[in-house]
């Protein structure tokens, strides 16, 4: 996949085609309505990550939670940071393995060792997450994730994902 290794690279100095082959429909599974990372911010390409999402006032699931004073789900502040963590370890195997990585290694969450949530998220917010690779064990990741709306913390989770190779 040209495009895709980024030897040394600073995401402030990247080209705009190098850019591009950060958006997370190319490196995650994930579609519509549960693709819930819009962009990269930054990214050191191997332990941390800051992504952004726009909680659009029509997302599925506002519908129901609650009539009348829509707030996101908690577990969907949890879905977006594992899927943060899954841009972070995609990046991560393509800066260390270049071009070679051809498959997409498909993460799957498997634990939320802790999770506290602090403030409500609302229609028109953006959701910003920043993850943390703590330890790799195996085929498992350890990440700490912050999620902050208008650089206040909404929730701060301990997550890991399994890495299907």
């Amino acid at each position: 996949m040209p495009g895709y290794c980024w030897p040394n690279k600073n995401i402030d100095y990247m080209t705009t085609a190098e850019f591009d082959t950060l958006k997370p429909s190319a490196l995650l599974p994930h579609r519509e309505p549960m693709l819930l990372v819009d962009k990269v911010l930054h990214t050191d390409f191997k332990n941390t990550i800051t992504t952004e999402t726009e909680i659009g006032e029509d997302m599925i699931f506002l519908k129901g939670h609650f009539p009348g004073y829509p707030l996101l789900p908690g577990v969907i502040i949890i879905e977006a940071m594992f899927q943060a963590s899954g841009v972070l370890n995609r990046v991560a195997t393509l800066e260390r393995d270049g071009e070679a990585t051809q498959k997409k290694k498909l993460g799957k969450a498997v634990k939320v060792k802790s999770a506290t949530f602090y403030k409500e998220v609302l229609p028109g917010d953006k959701l910003v997450i920043t993850s943390e690779r703590i330890k790799n064990i195996l085929n498992f990741s350890e990440y700490k994730a912050v999620a902050t709306v208008n650089g206040e913390v909404v929730c701060k989770a301990e997550i890991t994902l399994s890495i299907s190779i």
